[in-house]
């Protein structure tokens, strides 16, 4: 940003679908304040990520937990005291219902299903219809139900050079346990129930946290450590290409030298546009970063998204 320019105020948001016998329908608020129709959304809390708070905003609004899907675009515009708003969207399905509904009722004071037609008629914002267009679109390809797999690098590590111990016990540093620690609430906005990691030490520490949170257990693959791949690269390519073509919600825990053989996998399954934004050289994804991947029932790559976990 220019020098003097005030910061943009960060906000999101997810369009909540679920499909009934007349048809698909989405979730929407009626806000009070401006007497209008829109899609759940609200601004970050500090050291909050857009996907968090997607979902914790949902929740606050409508009384559902949601999981996220893939990324709708992005809406962006100004205020009026002149600042830049940024509203990241997402699709969603319900995860389940924690509330009886709005937290603020002088905030939401309504909440609604409705139809496709009738959600574009009660839309009044145009960033929010733009979000429904594409939810129309992904649905008229067949590309609307997708499920995540996250190709997570392992956080920030100790020194090669200072530790003496071996690479398999080569621990997290401080960076990488703060990453570590911030990265349930990410990974959890997608919902995924399986986690694969690397057995070596800072691959299974980065994902231990989310893994406790959620009652999961850590599947360990040689596979995905660094000797496992070295000498063995085609079995690394096995797993990942039966991972992508599982299509099942998973965690993929592994470490740098890995990710060209797996980055190359996921571009075989992407569809041409998806491929095109994949990371194109080293290191791919810095220290503790996550590849979102939204993959068809299929195993057909067809959005991605990356994110750090946010240190605040």
């Amino acid at each position: 940003m220019a020098p003097g320019t005030p910061p943009p105020v960060l906000a999101a948001g997810a369009l909540t679908w679920r499909e009934r016998s007349d048809g698909l329908q989405v979730l929407l608020v009626h806000r009070p304040r401006y007497d209008d129709w829109s899609i759940p959304k609200g601004k970050l809390d500090k050291g909050e990520t857009f996907p968090a708070a997607a979902v914790r905003e949902v929740a606050e609004e409508t009384g559902y937990r949601v999981r996220l899907h893939r990324p709708l675009p992005a809406a962006v515009y100004l205020l009026p005291d002149g600042r830049t708003k940024i509203v990241q969207f997402w699709t969603a399905t319900v995860r389940s219902k924690t509330g009886p509904g709005p937290v603020d009722p002088t905030e939401i004071d309504t909440t609604s299903w409705v139809g496709l037609d009738e959600a574009e008629e009660l839309l009044t914002r145009q960033s929010d219809v733009v979000a429904l267009t594409a939810l129309r679109r992904f649905l008229d390809s067949e590309e609307l139900v997708t499920v995540p797999i996250i190709i997570q690098r392992h956080g920030a590590a100790r020194s090669r050079s200072k530790w003496k111990k071996g690479e398999k016990s080569r621990p997290l540093n401080s960076k990488g346990r703060k990453q570590a620690k911030a990265l349930p609430d990410l990974i959890d906005a997608f919902d995924p129930g399986r986690v694969l990691s690397s057995p070596w030490k800072r691959c299974r520490d980065t994902v231990e946290p989310f893994t406790r949170l959620e009652g999961l257990k850590i599947a360990t693959k040689d596979e995905l450590s660094e000797a496992g791949h070295r000498d063995h690269p085609s079995r690394t390519t096995a797993m990942i290409e039966r991972v992508l073509g599982e299509a099942r919600g998973t965690v993929v825990c592994t470490h740098r030298p890995v990710l060209p053989t797996v980055i190359s996998c996921v571009r075989e399954a992407a569809t041409r546009g998806t491929a095109f934004e994949l990371p194109r050289q080293n290191p791919y994804l810095a220290a503790g970063e996550a590849l979102m991947l939204h993959t068809t029932p299929a195993g057909t790559v067809v959005a991605l998204e990356r994110h750090l976990p946010n240190l605040g």
